[in-house]
């Protein structure tokens, strides 16, 4: 049976256009409704909108920290209630050959101006330390600004904004995102942080719900290289025991560290009124699973009942050859604990370009980019 990537050479789709067709792969897999469905690609229209129309190439004309390959969006799929929640993290890309972070940066504020105006999110909080994390001329980031859109069954999607703390590069990181948190006014979050950080720890990433003020969350994502250092990191969290992230470490990746490929991602989530933060594990599997098969079967056992069978054929669907050759699909496995019961979420690549074998091997997060990208095939 041939795939959406096999039709390419004959139909030369966009990137928009050959994301659709896996979201529609993606979405028929997980059995979703109708309606469902429907909201998923009005919004991937939405989304795609801002990407360059011509058709898609070989090789993406723009990097980024998002997928291996280069591909500006990532599905993900929750197993947190009764049915799979859909989620889409993106880039947004003005349709121009000059992509850089700068243009990144207006095409996501101009995307998040439609979002506002049509009252799907409200921008109040990412408006406060937008100016913080701004790209500067004077240096290139791994990225500027993301989104993320979670699909809730019967309800509007919620919208987050993702901004880079290491915009003027890794050094400077810790003290922009100090500046983030006082202008939240929430600065015991720094303190709780602080008293956990190693010399090696990065902030790499930080976002904002874009929702009112009273319910929006707070999120920082940090690194660890080790099972030690992960546990350093959810010590005093709200919701993870001690024990409990090295447990999850130990299954998903037959070891506790060093991890020499992508660092563990710990996000402490702070919500509206909370003194201490909720902690969420991102194990990046597809570097330390040889295949997306093995990535699967050690994830399983972590679901709750009745839901692998859909992530796996979720991995079918979305995997250009049989699972036991494929690699990446299966990105990253975040785990967090809610109400005694551990939630996952799997993230999966779409892989829109050729990968790149020494990038997905090395797999470390980039500090930054040439003076310049690559020019556009």
């Amino acid at each position: 049976m041939k795939t959406a990537r096999d039709l390419m050479p004959a139909l030369s789709p966009t990137l928009a256009e050959y994301g659709m067709l896996r979201l529609q792969l993606l979405c028929k897999a997980l059995e979703l409704p109708r309606a469902e469905r429907e909201a998923a690609e009005e919004l991937f229209q939405l989304v795609g909108s801002t990407w360059p129309s011509g058709a898609l190439t070989a090789a993406a004309p723009w990097e980024n920290d998002l997928t291996d390959d280069g591909t500006p969006f990532e599905f993900s799929v929750g197993f947190e209630r009764a049915r799979p929640e859909l989620r889409l993290l993106f880039e947004s890309q003005l349709a121009t050959n000059e992509l850089t972070s700068w243009t990144s940066w207006q095409a996501g504020l101009a995307l998040q101006e439609r979002l506002r105006t049509t009252g799907r999110c409200d921008i109040t909080g990412f408006e406060r330390i937008a100016e913080i994390f701004e790209p500067t001329p004077t240096f290139e980031p791994r990225f500027s600004l993301w989104h993320a859109a979670v699909l809730r069954p019967g309800e509007k999607a919620m919208f987050k904004a993702y901004v880079n703390p290491e915009v003027r590069g890794v050094e400077a990181s810790r003290s922009l995102t100090r500046d983030a948190l006082s202008v939240l006014g929430v600065t015991p979050a720094w303190e709780f942080l602080e008293s956990r950080l190693r010399d090696a720890t990065r902030v790499p990433y930080l976002s904002v719900d874009l929702e009112a003020p009273q319910k929006a969350r707070l999120k920082l994502y940090l690194t660890a290289t080790d099972a030690a250092g992960v546990e350093e990191l959810t010590r005093g969290t709200s919701n993870i025991a001690p024990g409990m992230a090295t447990s999850w470490l130990t299954r998903l990746t037959l070891g506790g560290g060093p991890y020499s490929g992508r660092p563990i991602l710990v996000c402490y989530a702070y919500r509206p009124g909370s003194s201490l933060p909720e902690a969420t594990v991102h194990v990046p599997i597809r570097n330390y699973a040889p295949t997306d098969e093995q990535a699967l079967e050690r994830t399983l056992d972590l679901l709750p009942a009745g839901s692998g069978a859909k992530l796996t054929a979720a991995l079918k669907a979305l995997a250009r050859q049989s699972l036991d050759r494929s690699r990446g699909v299966l990105s990253y496995v975040s785990l967090r604990v809610v109400q005694g019961r551990v939630r996952v979420t799997t993230y999966l690549a779409p892989g829109a370009y050729t990968l790149a074998e020494d990038r997905r091997e090395s797999g470390t997060i980039p500090t930054g980019r040439p003076s310049s990208p690559p020019p556009k095939p």
